[in-house]
């Protein structure tokens, strides 16, 4: 969860919180511990600990996974007071990945999620190191020149990324898709709330797709975010949105630094450039 990093940014936006931190566990010392929980949680896997960070699970039938815990140990390092549930819930969607079977798309799960551009090769890149034979076709769209949208089927520990095959499987065209997942981003999030004051302002929905948002139009039109000139948006990981306008100079300010200091600390980054919503579109902010 963000649960922790989360805290310290409403402080950031007006909001004081004081809470204490554990001894952090070492990218060494959370692999072992992580490694030991697959084990409990299926003992008929093999799983081995490649380096720090990275596992190579086995199952009983011979398949074979390799599992990154960078996004788990980024997500432990926020609360280490939740390590328990972090690798836990971490665990079960390995479980899912590696022993998944599949009866096609289910169309209400499918929703929008906003990357980085450089997210695609360095998938690519991940697919290649493990040894991967054919490579996935990522269904995704431009947003922008720095940002891509791309599309996967959520379930309640896991998100699986489409590729064309798979819409082909589910009768799905492309030119339906984006409004398909938004309708389904809609149904799915949580109520969305707003955080701060003096125009600057933490967005919150869930903590999954908050970045996926700027999808809404019907959030950024008419000003429905009450800031000062057109909405200027930081959106440094997933499960981060941060809201100021363009007309603000020290809300500008402000959410760059949050932005900076987010993009170390948050799991699932993205990146730290600024963009604003005009003309129905959200492109780079390239003001002060």
């Amino acid at each position: 969860t963000m649960k922790r990093f989360i805290q310290s940014l409403l402080a950031a936006v007006g909001l004081c919180v004081s809470c204490s931190q554990p001894d952090v566990l070492t990218p060494h010392q959370f692999t072992q511990e992580f490694a030991e929980a697959l084990k409990k949680a299926d003992p008929e896997l093999k799983v081995l600990v490649v380096e720090d960070l990275e596992l190579k699970i086995v199952a009983a039938n011979g398949r074979d996974f390799t599992a990154f815990l960078n996004n788990a140990y980024d997500t432990y390092k926020q609360d280490p007071k939740a390590k328990d549930e972090t690798i836990q819930r971490f665990v079960v969607s390995n479980l899912e990945t590696i022993g998944v079977v599949r009866d096609g798309v289910d169309r209400k799960q499918i929703v929008p999620v906003i990357k980085d551009r450089p997210w695609l090769e360095e998938t690519r890149q991940a697919l290649l190191s493990r040894g991967a034979k054919e490579l996935p076709e990522n269904v995704y769209v431009d947003l922008n020149p720095d940002l891509i949208v791309v599309y996967g089927e959520d379930s309640p520990k896991n998100i699986r990324y489409l590729g064309t095959k798979d819409l082909e499987l589910a009768g799905i065209k492309r030119s339906e898709l984006r409004a398909l997942a938004c309708e389904n981003l809609k149904r799915m999030l949580p109520k969305i709330e707003r955080h701060g004051a003096d125009g600057v302002y933490m967005i919150t929905a869930g903590g999954d797709y908050e970045a996926s948002l700027l999808l809404l139009d019907s959030i950024w039109s008419d000003n429905q975010m009450d800031v000062s000139g057109d909405p200027v948006v930081a959106i440094p990981t997933r499960d981060l949105l941060l809201v100021t306008g363009s007309a603000n100079p020290q809300g500008i300010k402000k959410i760059r630094q949050l932005a900076e200091e987010s993009i170390t600390k948050g799991s699932y980054r993205l990146t730290q450039k600024l963009f604003v919503y005009r003309n129905g579109r959200f492109n780079e902010f390239e003001g002060n």
